[in-house]
């Protein structure tokens, strides 16, 4: 579901089918007439939810056949012969791929490593021999910072 706001002119446009809604409900006489007016206008929403809601549901259908690609064509599949080939296909393209996948993780896995055991070096130089209130001060905002705590804590070094 998305949830999105709601502009002032849409807003008002709303208000206004309500007031003219409401207004007719009030000039229209009889109680048969007013209940059978009011069970037509709720028909009438749940008409257009109804349509909303299967336009949203067949959006998401499709996009998760597309993400699923290889589900969506089994479920289409009839037949157990059918079904069980293509599940052997599938496996078959998966072992080609694994040769290849593998070493993308090994890549990325070892970059990653690397990048980290830079950051640690980066952390672990020897600090600066003259420390300053100042300096102290923006180190432990900016390691504040660093673990997403700035916006709660901030740290005041004061010199004595």
């Amino acid at each position: 579901m998305e949830n999105r706001v709601k502009t002032q002119q849409e807003i008002e446009q709303e208000m206004k089918e309500l007031s003219d809604r409401f207004t007719t409900f009030l000039n229209t006489k009889g109680i048969a007439a007013k209940f059978k007016l009011a069970f037509n206008n709720m028909s009438e929403s749940a008409r257009k939810q109804h349509a909303a809601d299967v336009a949203e549901f067949e959006a998401i259908k499709a996009q998760s056949a597309e993400d699923n690609k290889e589900f969506a064509e089994f479920l289409r599949t009839k037949g157990i012969k059918a079904k069980y080939k293509l599940v052997v296909e599938n496996i078959k393209k998966g072992a080609k791929a694994a040769p290849e996948s593998t070493a993308a993780q090994i890549a990325r896995v070892q970059a990653e490593t690397q990048a980290a055991v830079a950051r640690a070096n980066a952390m672990g130089k020897p600090a600066v021999a003259e420390v300053s209130a100042s300096s102290l001060e923006k180190e432990f905002n900016a390691f504040l910072k660093s673990k997403g705590l700035d916006g709660k804590y901030t740290v005041l070094v004061t010199e004595e």
